[in-house]
């Protein structure tokens, strides 16, 4: 890996000079090889000013980064690796700053913090399913309410609380959308269903619409048990964990599928659809793009899922 243009390897050498002048260096200069191989990407896609990298070349430098083998020994690189290659960037931008190269700072997002699971959603232990191991489940849904609980964790990555919130007011299915009233952060937000999963969840309401007036009820949840009675978030992850027994594949039921990891298995496969980074943050309704930027580190399945 070594710079082609005479202005990078410039910058380098500079940057170099400059931390060893600051930095008390006892394993080795990472900082100068973290920068070179930033430089070196930029040159592949013939990016040769500083001032033109934007939020979108990050973005793909981040992605490169969390996908990236290790140089030496099998596996991706870690993510306190990956940190330390975005505090490095962070250090040249100022410095580039400084030296007016740039007028203003590099783009480059904030750590990753991966905390124990039970503490944080977004935590990179949550399994996620491949695509044959969701079509496996999918399949073994036995009734409309199953096969709606899937359409709407997984086709549309609601969270487990806006799947107890949900109403039947809340789909539109004349415009194949479903509207979270109240998610995380107090926001609202739409997520399109496609129209197949739109088909399953006609077939659900119907038999919902049937049930409560066979036992002369009202109900404004949208998923309700046999008696009419809202179901909780428990008795969503209950359902979905008979529907993962019933696949009887061992590495499915090992993996202790919940209602979040459906969620993540949403991410994941819409960023191995080509979606943008932007894309999957509004339809999982974050509220920040660093969230959507952990699924990157997920991406490991090549083929979209279809049912």
């Amino acid at each position: 890996m070594e710079l082609k243009t005479v202005h990078y390897k410039d910058l380098h050498n500079r940057f170099e000079t400059h931390i060893v002048s600051t930095k008390a260096l006892s394993n080795g200069n990472h900082y100068a090889s973290y920068t070179k191989e930033f430089l070196c990407f930029l040159e592949q896609y013939e990016v040769f000013n500083l001032k033109k990298v934007d939020e979108l070349m990050i973005k793909i430098y981040f992605n490169h980064l969390v996908n990236r083998p290790k140089f030496r020994g099998k596996g991706q690189i870690s993510i306190r690796t990956v940190n330390d290659h975005l505090s490095t960037l962070r250090m040249f931008s100022l410095r580039m700053q400084d030296e007016r190269v740039i007028d203003r700072g590099l783009p480059v997002p904030k750590n990753i913090k991966i905390e124990r699971e039970q503490e944080n959603e977004f935590s990179l232990i949550r399994q996620v399913l491949t695509v044959d191991e969701l079509k496996d489940v999918y399949h073994q849904c036995q009734n409309e309410t199953e096969r709606a609980l899937i359409a709407l964790a997984y086709g549309s990555g609601l969270r487990r609380g806006s799947l107890v919130n949900l109403t039947e007011s809340n789909i539109d299915f004349q415009k194949g959308v479903v509207t979270v009233i109240k998610a995380k952060g107090n926001k609202t937000y739409t997520v399109p269903i496609s129209d197949y999963f739109l088909n399953v969840l006609r077939d659900y309401s119907m038999y919902r619409l049937q049930l409560l007036s066979k036992l002369n009820l009202r109900e404004k949840t949208y998923f309700i048990d046999e008696r009419g009675e809202p179901l909780s978030g428990d008795n969503l992850n209950e359902l979905l964990k008979s529907i993962v027994k019933r696949t009887e594949n061992e590495s499915i039921i090992e993996k202790k599928i919940t209602l979040h990891c459906l969620r993540h298995t949403c991410a994941v496969l819409l960023m191995d659809a080509g979606e943008s980074f932007e894309y999957v943050k509004n339809f999982l309704g974050h509220s920040f793009a660093d969230t959507s930027l952990i699924y990157a580190k997920r991406r490991k399945y090549k083929n979209q899922y279809a049912i």
